[in-house]
């Protein structure tokens, strides 16, 4: 049953006789679903990129590697699945194979797509059409969005815009607030999706594939980030802004920057706050060329507070740490300016990622 590798038609498919999967790709939920597979009797290899098989697991103190050892799958690391001859794909792809990909290295060839019998697939862990291309939490939280999705959709020639198999859309949590508890949101509808998936293929259940053409129309694309090189906070933003920006670059990356005079310090768990005077009145936001100062300091037997001005309100500081990972919070003092020179922030919006196989390029 070889599936067509266009959008021209969307035809009723089942997938009952499946038994060979292969898995392509890395992280959490590939590791969680290589597990489920298995356990439900279904022959499953592992295809990677060099940067994929030994990467540490967010949620286990593992690699994905280490993660399908105790399941003897089959695992094959490759620097580039299109640059393998028919007789080494056939040496590592089983007969009657579904590919399902879990953000692959590769886009894929006409000869790879069509080596699988029952096609190639993407589990999409976003919410399709908006926030395609990388770094999908980061931007989320910096725009304040909490739609989640899990999509299984066809890998065709036109890359991202083959037609949708299934699909399980959930919201993330009002208590979510880093990329870390995204992601871990995330997994959990992941894995959901992946365990009723697996059960449509065992009992045959009739997939009537919607097109994914209609949606194009209404795609939002956003590149790929990285925080040590487009992490550095504009001062001139609005304190809400400022917020959303650090919680966009917060756990598990290394945080956002700025700088006290020449030393570079790094940010987490900043928040907006409201201040008030004695007489419980609010404390107006103060004028733009205030925004990074610290202008207040309170020492407390546990906790430092601190609190910085920016444009419409103040922000408390969390996390406070130098370039060797010490914390400097309680160094800090009343009357410093924290700032960004304005050549880093040109730099970081001018920056593009370059990543293959083997990870970043520069």
């Amino acid at each position: 049953m070889l599936l067509p590798t266009h959008n021209k038609q969307t035809v009723p498919v089942n997938f009952s006789a499946l038994k060979n999967i292969v898995l392509i790709g890395g992280g959490d939920l590939m590791a969680a679903s290589a597990k489920i597979f298995h356990t439900l009797g279904f022959n499953v290899t592992i295809v990677a990129a060099t940067r994929h098989i030994n990467e540490q697991l967010v949620l286990n103190n593992e690699t994905f590697s280490q993660a399908c050892q105790p399941y003897a799958i089959a695992q094959h690391t490759i620097s580039d699945i299109n640059q393998l001859s028919k007789q080494q794909l056939n040496d590592i792809i089983p007969e009657d194979a579904m590919a399902i990909c879990f953000g692959p290295a590769w886009v894929f060839n006409k000869q790879i797509i069509q080596t699988f019998h029952y096609g190639m697939f993407n589990i999409n862990a976003i919410p399709i059409p908006h926030y395609l291309g990388g770094a999908h939490y980061t931007w989320q939280l910096l725009n304040n969005n909490r739609d989640g999705g899990c999509f299984f959709q066809q890998i065709t020639a036109q890359v991202d815009q083959g037609d949708i198999f299934a699909k399980h859309q959930f919201s993330i949590s009002q208590q979510a607030s880093t990329p870390h508890e995204y992601f871990v949101e995330n997994i959990k509808q992941g894995v959901i999706f992946i365990e009723e998936l697996a059960q449509m293929f065992i009992q045959g259940v009739t997939f009537s594939p919607t097109a994914y053409a209609p949606l194009n129309d209404d795609r939002l694309y956003l590149p790929r980030l990285r925080t040590d090189k487009q992490g550095y906070i504009n001062w001139q933003w609005s304190a809400a802004d400022i917020v959303s920006f650090c919680q966009g670059f917060d756990s598990p990356y290394l945080g956002v920057a700025s700088f006290i005079a020449d030393k570079k310090l790094r940010f987490k768990q900043m928040k907006q706050v409201n201040l008030t005077d004695n007489n419980h009145n609010a404390i107006a936001a103060m004028h733009p060329f205030c925004s990074g100062l610290i202008v207040r300091k309170v020492k407390q037997a546990n906790n430092t507070t601190i609190i910085v001005a920016a444009q419409n309100g103040f922000i408390e500081l969390g996390d406070v740490i130098d370039e060797q990972g010490v914390c400097v919070k309680a160094s800090l003092k009343e009357g410093m300016r924290l700032h960004t020179p304005q050549k880093l922030l040109d730099e970081a919006l001018a920056y593009q990622v370059v990543i293959d196989g083997s990870g970043f390029k520069d």
